[in-house]
């Protein structure tokens, strides 16, 4: 008998015991989920929502009579892992975690559910059951990789493990290492030098996936971003994993390097293992910051976003966040016009920091927009950063756009 208090909460279509994690808050400051005895965050829902949403148009896509088997190494609570059984029942549901007491609240929920047949918990380290499972030859066609801060521990195996054609899921809540603020601790974690500006959320998320790529190329494996998003405290992309040699090979291909001028906010960035960017910025003459190798690739996928998009229109009732999701969504699908049109639109340009360095108001965001794709350039809104825009523009077609929108 679990003898520590409970709550229930409703996620989705899934109703799920988990901690009442304010009755183990230790003082005003502190963060409950992990006072508690097993770890339970009401404010990552719409990362589960996402999950089930992106799950949902893989499995469509996937169209096979064949078993799908899902793993989450790192279950807590297990509030994702029994949404997934309890909502997708032609999935395979493997949930784990090495913390007896969150095992037994998983399997409390699962006998409540009658998730028992398409279900398997175990109580191991994370690592240590995805190696096992690749060691005896068992297909695990999803992962959902989501730590308690940093992937990069598990990485690894995770990349071992992940099969052929299958979907690899990955969550950071590591942002102040990622966004430059421990720079050391960052380049011992991701083998990647940060940028500590505003554009570092945008870096964090190329980072992640850029790691993640060297990681499955080590195995012969590619990545294919389908999905990504910055919220809140935590990044998150969704990975399409092809098997093959070439496949990898031309995947490291979209390797690495920012520099970013935190004078005149220029930005410029090339591919290649090798940094081949200049540290004087070529249009203020300052030194600039050079942060990677990160992903330079694309981070969407067009068929998947407009696929979530129509899922949360059509389903809404099955999530929670569904208003901020679409939100999201259709944030993300301008920015994934902007890596259609342009190879030059990686990151973005804050226009309040722009105006606020120009000594001028701030500039509508949209004018600014008009003004640049009249010019012929791309430029669209992104999620990542409010107030902020996606251009092909150099930094000084941006500053005439926002003294013309001011004028105007």
């Amino acid at each position: 008998m679990i003898k520590y208090p409970l709550t229930k909460v409703v996620e989705g279509q899934t109703e799920i015991t988990v901690p009442d994690v304010e009755a183990f808050r230790k003082s005003p400051t502190s963060f409950p989920p992990s006072d508690a005895p097993v770890f339970y965050n009401k404010k990552m829902e719409i990362n589960r929502d996402f999950a089930l949403a992106i799950l949902r148009i893989y499995l469509q896509k996937k169209k096979t009579k064949d078993e799908i088997t899902y793993c989450e190494p790192m279950a807590g609570s297990g509030i994702r892992s029994i949404r997934v059984a309890n909502e997708l029942p032609s999935l395979q549901v493997l949930m784990n975690d090495r913390n007896p007491q969150a095992v037994k609240l998983i399997k409390e929920n699962i006998k409540k559910l009658k998730l028992k047949k398409h279900t398997e918990v175990f109580e191991d380290d994370a690592n240590e059951l995805m190696l096992r499972l690749r060691a005896s030859g068992r297909k695990i066609d999803i992962i959902d990789l989501d730590p308690f801060g940093s992937p990069s521990p598990f990485t690894d195996a995770t990349a071992q493990t992940i099969g052929k054609n299958g979907l690899l899921a990955v969550t950071s809540t590591d942002m102040a290492t990622m966004c430059g603020v421990y720079p050391k601790a960052c380049i011992r974690k991701y083998a990647s030098k940060p940028i500590h500006s505003f554009i570092a959320h945008e870096l964090a998320v190329r980072m992640m996936l850029g790691f993640t790529a060297i990681a499955l190329a080590r195995h012969g494996k590619s990545t294919v971003p389908i999905f990504a998003h910055s919220t809140e405290h935590f990044i998150r992309a969704y990975i399409f994993v092809e098997k093959g040699i070439t496949k990898a090979k031309n995947a490291m291909k979209n390797l690495g390097f920012v520099a970013h001028c935190t004078n005149c906010y220029n930005l410029e960035t090339a591919n290649g293992l090798i940094n081949t960017l200049a540290k004087q910025c070529p249009h203020c003459g300052e030194i600039r910051q050079i942060g990677g190798p990160i992903w330079l690739g694309k981070m969407y996928d067009k068929d998947y976003v407009c696929a979530l998009e129509n899922e949360l229109v059509q389903n809404t009732i099955a999530y929670g966040t569904a208003k901020k999701m679409l939100k999201i969504v259709s944030l993300v699908k301008e920015e994934n016009e902007a890596e259609i049109s342009s190879e030059k639109s990686h990151f973005y340009f804050d226009l309040h920091r722009i105006a606020d360095k120009l000594n001028v108001p701030s500039p509508k965001m949209v004018t600014v927009i008009t003004l640049l794709q009249k010019s012929g350039f791309i430029a669209f809104r992104t999620h990542i950063r409010t107030n902020s825009i996606k251009t092909d523009a150099p930094i000084e077609k941006v500053v005439e756009a926002i003294k013309q929108a001011i004028k105007d």
